[in-house]
């Protein structure tokens, strides 16, 4: 008879991937079903017994990593191979998830044909390997002695009883130096008194597998007892298997993956860093845009000047997600909870960019509940949830579309759930869109000119601030051309709020007051731009370059106020605050910190001695309500 290769199985609700796959292996002879859920990948698998499975992770029912641990969990197929591709998840974290739940090896899409080939081949090999030495050490054939493996019978006390040639030769290479002797003693021995696992040590019962470095190489020791009539256990097979090429390539693996780690690490930080670079010239532009503004005569503001305030703004908004991105990467965002009103921040939310919405000609409505909404979250948070929603709508709907804000509220069980519903007449989504529109730098399909603009960052952050509030975000569209709804989930407060008015703030008149400040920047337009700006404003103004120039000309003005950038030269911004609180008259200025950075650096901030964290680029009117509203003296209290 002709010799046919092993069935395998094909599992991978992607067509094109899925065929691709088939076509590779049944061109190397492979038998190959095929299946494209997880479900399909469970039934093929107790029908069939394939010696392999390959399986993609992202599967529309159930995941490749719970398929994979039911696979593993059942008698009948545990010894199905398992292998794991995929093109989505290809982080190290996936990876180690994957071989965590029981897969026996991990690629990512594309890859290379002979790769993938050479890596069915080794899977498969190594477990017909496991199942002869097995089979051996259990009926002790004839082959006994030809396997390449290390197997060895032990009696009632743990002596070796019976050993095949490659036992023997791992342990002093005649049959005289091993028969007789305690298993548990010869591996201490060729451990060099490491400390050894329990499957090498004198338990009969043990049925564990574990891997021990004899000398320079690495072997997977194997335990299983042997019964005796009677039930009792009389003895016990253990077999060695080489495994030091299978070691190496984990280490080479674990050596990739901190490179990998390091790789995205420092990818954070340029991200960080980044944002904070180009918050500086930002700062410059929107000072410099008020300045401008507020000189001309009234009603002289050109369409160039609103073009300007406007993309300025916009940039401000990206500067902002881009650093959020990399805060949630690194894990630095916290949320400030408190009870809000979901219903408030929608209204508000909406009002921000209702202009926007209606600038580009589109169509929006809103529909809230009559009743507040309250839920334990941040309002600020959620606010940018909206926003981000609402510009994702406006992004991707041509003039004369329509975009619907709903808030419902909707009986879960026992749980009560607030649902935010974002609905639009746009481009809509493909269903492979569909299921990656959350991930990071993912857009919809884009121009030569990228009229649409955009980062691709936008719903990611929406699907990471949902989640911090245990909610969930969800995305709906019949296709291309047919516009699209995104619903976000949240749980509302465990217990009602009475309802309470709304608290409205009003604001008495500000008068302004002179005030000396002190101005400590580095980058020269943007203290340049905001001197003018406090003086204009009718403060007394003296500005400092560095750090060490700020605290020496402290002392000589005595200001009410002090700015002070956080990332200078020489003496940071921290440093600054330090030697001028311990200076005389020090503890009554106040400190305000302008940074780049935004939130990791406000606890720092408030160490270091500052009152108030400002996040550039700051705007000229809030500046100068803040400076207005600050008391003559700083308490003492």
């Amino acid at each position: 008879m002709p010799h046919r290769e092993p069935i395998l199985l094909n599992i991978n609700d992607n067509e094109a991937n899925r065929y691709a796959v088939t076509r590779i292996l049944r061109a190397s002879g492979f038998q190959v079903a095929e299946g494209g859920t997880g479900a399909e990948a469970l039934l093929l698998a107790a029908e069939l017994r394939p010696a392999l499975i390959i399986l993609d992770v992202k599967l529309p029912d159930i995941n490749g990593i719970e398929v994979c641990r039911r696979l593993k969990s059942d008698p009948h197929t545990s010894n199905i191979v398992v292998m794991h591709l995929s093109a989505n998840y290809i982080r190290t974290e996936n990876k180690v998830e994957g071989l965590e739940s029981g897969a026996d090896g991990y690629l990512t899409q594309p890859v290379d044909t002979a790769e993938l080939l050479a890596t069915v081949r080794s899977l498969l090999r190594l477990r017909r390997a496991e199942e002869d030495a097995r089979r051996a050490a259990v009926q002790w054939t004839s082959t006994f002695d030809s396997l390449g493996d290390g197997v060895c019978l032990l009696d009632g006390q743990g002596r070796v009883m019976r050993a095949n040639r490659s036992f023997v030769s791992l342990f002093g290479g005649s049959q005289e130096a091993v028969l007789g002797q305690s298993f548990a003693a010869l591996m201490r021995e060729a451990a060099g008194g490491e400390e050894l696992p329990a499957s090498c040590g004198e338990a009969l019962d043990c049925r564990e597998e574990a891997s021990v470095c004899l000398g320079s190489r690495w072997y997977r020791v194997a335990a299983n007892p042997v019964d005796g009539e009677s039930g009792q256990v009389t003895g016990a097979v253990r077999i060695l298997t080489d495994i030091t090429p299978h070691r190496q390539l984990q280490e080479e693996l674990q050596r990739r993956a901190a490179e990998l780690a390091e790789a995205d690490r420092r990818k954070d930080e340029f991200l960080a860093m980044l944002a904070h670079e180009l918050r500086n010239p930002l700062a410059a532009i929107v000072n410099s845009l008020h300045l401008a503004e507020a000189t001309q005569p009234q009603g002289a503001e050109s369409r160039a000047m609103r073009v300007l305030t406007r993309q300025s703004q916009h940039m401000a908004r990206m500067v902002d997600d881009l650093l959020d991105v990399s805060r949630f990467n690194r894990g630095h965002i916290e949320l400030r909870r408190a009870l809000v009103d979901l219903r408030q921040v929608v209204q508000h939310g909406v009002e921000a960019r209702r202009q926007s919405l209606l600038d580009k000609g589109l169509h929006l409505e809103l529909t809230l509940p009559a009743e507040a909404l309250w839920l334990e979250g941040d309002a600020t948070r959620l606010e940018q949830v909206v926003s981000n929603l609402l510009d994702n709508a406006r992004k991707y709907t041509p003039v004369g579309g329509h975009v619907f804000v709903g808030l419902t509220v909707e009986q879960r069980g026992q749980e009560r759930q607030v649902v935010l519903r974002v609905k639009d007449t746009g481009i809509g989504m493909s269903l492979e869109l569909q299921t990656r529109v959350f991930e990071l730098f993912v857009q919809g399909e884009q121009q030569l000119d990228r009229s649409r603009g955009g980062l691709g960052i936008g719903l990611t952050l929406v699907r990471r601030l949902v989640e911090l509030h245990g909610g969930v975000v969800r995305v709906y569209s019949e296709g291309e051309g047919r516009g699209s709804e995104l619903v976000v989930t949240l749980p509302l407060a465990a217990q009602a709020v009475v309802s309470t008015p709304v608290e409205t703030r009003v604001s008495s008149p500000e008068t302004a007051t002179a005030r000396r400040v002190l101005l400590v920047e580095d980058n020269e337009d943007t203290r340049e731009v905001l001197r003018e700006l406090l003086e204009m404003w009718g403060h007394e103004v003296a500005v400092a370059e560095d750090g060490f120039r700020g605290v020496e000309r402290f002392p000589m003005l005595r200001p009410h106020v002090a700015l002070v950038d956080l990332g200078l030269p020489g003496m940071d911004g921290f440093q600054v605050a330090r030697k001028i609180r311990e200076s005389e008259g020090g503890q009554d200025v106040y400190l305000v910190a302008l940074t780049g950075y935004s939130g990791e650096h406000r606890s720092r901030a408030v160490e270091a001695g500052f009152d108030l964290h400002v996040v550039k680029p700051v705007k000229p009117d809030e500046l100068e309500r803040l400076l207005n509203q600050l008391p003559a003296r700083k308490s003492r209290a």
